[in-house]
Formats: structure tokens, sequence, C-alpha cells
């Protein structure tokens, strides 16, 4: 497998639900404000009952037209009580939904049929989609049903936590805006299909 060097960037991780973004502004000289912008992710369940949409939204802090050039990668973690299912993704694919977005699984021999109480974790990454009403904004879909939980007595509500993504980016040519997220760097597949492994510029954010 060949590793091409390519910009991508660790935006940073997202927190539960909602969250903004900022860069690490600790090294900047005192009264000088930082050119990095904002970040703002939120993500959102669709649907009612076991199966459920995850609907992620991601916001530049500022309008940069080049996004248009670049991709984002979503490396999202599912926690237990939720699971994401390889053959709803094939067929999505298949299918070729506009409204969906292209996901991987990164974890390997899940048990889709395990309770909550027997789920595991796992890892997906997500190609996200860009917004086409906003030029600065990424979307994406991703079908996240609940694993069957043990009857209550008391109340029928469960409460399921939502991990933290981390949002990854490649462009086709360096912005300074972009430039300001770089901490370290981890390798990632370019593409759905590809075999080709990118190595991606992580960033250090502030929740």
């Amino acid at each position: 497998v060949s590793v091409r060097a390519q910009a991508w960037l660790l935006l940073g991780a997202a927190g539960v639900l909602q969250s903004g973004l900022a860069a690490d502004s600790s090294d900047a000289p005192f009264g000088i404000r930082p050119t990095c912008s904002e970040i703002i992710l939120r993500q959102e369940f669709l649907k009612d009952g076991f199966h459920r949409d995850l609907l992620i939204k991601v916001k530049f802090g500022e309008r940069i037209e080049e996004l248009q050039t670049c991709r984002l990668l979503i490396k999202h973690y599912i926690l237990t009580g939720l699971f994401v299912d390889p053959c709803e993704l094939a067929s999505l694919r298949e299918k070729n939904l506009t409204e969906w977005t292209l996901t991987v699984m990164v974890s390997e021999s899940f048990n889709i049929e395990a309770p909550n109480y027997l789920s595991e974790e796992s890892e997906v990454l997500i190609y996200a989609r860009q917004d086409a009403q906003c030029i600065d904004c990424f979307q994406a879909f991703l079908p996240v049903p609940y694993c069957y939980h043990r009857p209550h007595r008391k109340d029928g509500d469960t409460l399921i936590a939502v991990s933290n993504p981390d949002l990854l980016m490649y462009c086709d040519q360096e912005f300074p805006i972009l430039k300001c997220w770089a901490q370290s760097q981890v390798p990632a597949p370019c593409a759905l299909k590809s075999k080709e492994i990118s190595v991606f510029k992580c960033g250090r954010f502030c929740l």
C-alpha cells in the first residue's frame, strides 16, 4: 500500500450533540487575536423508535470559498447501545442515494444482534458532503439503530450517549486558515474504496 503525503487536517473532537471548536491560542502573543476561525458541529437524531438517523452538520466560522476543493472525513466512535449495520451501509451505496453520505466500517466482527448490555463500541469513517445551501458547510447522514434493551419496570426512557467525532480535512492546496489547525499527523484512507493511505494533519482545539 502506497503512502501519499497529502494535506489532511484533524480539526478536532466535537462535543456531544453540539459544540463550538476554537483553535488553541495559548502561544499567541498578548493582545493579538488568533487567526483561526471557529468550527461549529451539530449532531441531531432523526426519526423515532429503534431505527434512527444521525444528522451531522459542520460549519466553518467564516466564509471560505476554497472549501469547494476540500473533502471532510468524520471519524465517529459508536458507543454501546447503538450500532451501525454494514449490510445497510452497503445497500445505501448500491442505491446511490444522494442524501446519504458514503460510510465505511472500521471495526471488524461487530455483532449487530447483540443486546445493549452485550454490545461493543465500533468505529466508522464518514465521507461528508458539502451543503448545497451553504458554501462553508458540510453534512453527513448515518443510520444508527438502537440495540435492544432489557425491559424497565418504572419508565421506558433509556439514556444513550453520543460520542465526540474527529473531523479530518483534505484540500487540494494549502490555505492559511487551515494551516493554523495543524499539530501532528495520523494516517487514514484517501477515499472510500481507495487502498492508498493519506497522511492527516491533526489539530488541537478547545471545546
